[in-house]
């Protein structure tokens, strides 16, 4: 027997201090505008295709009691957590990175969704950003802020002392592992019903082209900044009489295709599931649709669970 009923989340407000760190309004325009139309564009398709992975969901929890022939009563509640804090550095400035980890949060039904990007003052050259800036603006986050890590360090330190289940999601770069190790900061993080999710940056990745007008080497920049491709068939900017059918081609596709990589780049005739020993596969059509493999729709959510003999009434 199953029983389910909807159940509310606890609420967390953002501190006050945090306000004067904001982006302004002013700046977002200034990024938007300086981004350009093909780029924006480029970034609205990968927010429409996260959307498409994952829809938006409920905002409100729910609880379920379960009753088993052995006589175990399971009583489960399942809520969005309170609130998303995604903590970047640079590594994390290339669009395909960055939605793949903000557009889940977004979709996710939590209480409140946070950008803090470490670095220098909004404006300033070490600041957020135009891409990540539009790409904010273009998806609704329009929290975002410019965090220096003693700021960062503040902000961890009283989400951990709230009790809430928050969930912070940041790159596993040597810059944020030192800060989330600092002894001060750790101890609390230990006894705290904060979730820390670190998001390994992809390390191995692979492009082949059929024809060397494919996969634009300035889209790729812009799309994964500095990350870098190991090419295969074709060069840009080279002619190539070959066929697409050429046995000798796909050989050599089928040899630069096998090795194991986070990612793999092909043109969408040679799309399928399971290409070589890729994790993620990707059509020239949706060039820079990143996905962690870290964010399950189950890390957006706190469960608590009782587990016993007696049935108990869902409160």
């Amino acid at each position: 027997m199953e029983i389910a009923a909807r159940s509310s989340r606890p609420a967390w407000t953002c501190p006050t201090w945090l306000a004067p760190r904001f982006i302004s309004d002013a700046r977002f325009a200034r990024a938007y505008d300086a981004l350009g139309d093909q780029r924006r564009a480029k970034l609205k398709g990968l927010i429409a295709d996260h959307f498409a992975l994952t829809p938006p969901v409920q905002s409100h929890g729910a609880q379920c009691s379960q009753h088993f022939v052995s006589g175990l009563s399971r009583h489960a509640c399942t809520m969005p957590r309170p609130f998303v804090l995604l903590l970047t550095d640079a590594s994390l400035d290339a669009p395909a990175l960055f939605l793949a980890a903000l557009m889940p949060a977004l979709c996710s039904g939590a209480g409140e969704v946070l950008v803090l990007r470490l670095g220098a003052r909004p404006g300033q050259p070490n600041g957020p950003p135009d891409a990540l800036l539009t790409a904010c603006e273009l998806a609704g986050q329009e929290r975002v802020a410019a965090v220096s890590p003693t700021l960062a360090l503040r902000l961890l330190s009283e989400c951990a002392q709230s009790g809430l289940p928050g969930l912070v999601l940041y790159p596993d770069t040597p810059v944020l592992r030192r800060l989330f190790a600092r002894p001060e900061l750790r101890d609390q993080l230990d006894a705290s019903a904060l979730r820390l999710a670190p998001l390994r940056l992809p390390r191995a990745l692979g492009l082949w082209r059929d024809s060397p007008g494919q996969y634009d080497p300035a889209v790729l920049e812009f799309l994964y900044g500095a990350l870098a491709f190991e090419a295969g068939g074709a060069t840009p900017g080279r002619r190539t009489g070959k066929s697409l059918n050429d046995a000798t081609i796909k050989a050599a596709f089928s040899a630069f295709a096998a090795p194991r990589r986070d990612l793999l780049l092909v043109p969408e005739q040679r799309l399928s599931a399971g290409q070589g020993a890729a994790r993620l596969v990707v059509g020239e059509s949706h060039v820079g649709l990143w996905t962690w493999p870290e964010l399950t729709p189950e890390l957006f959510a706190s469960l608590t669970q009782a587990l016993g003999s007696a049935p108990a009434p869902l409160s």
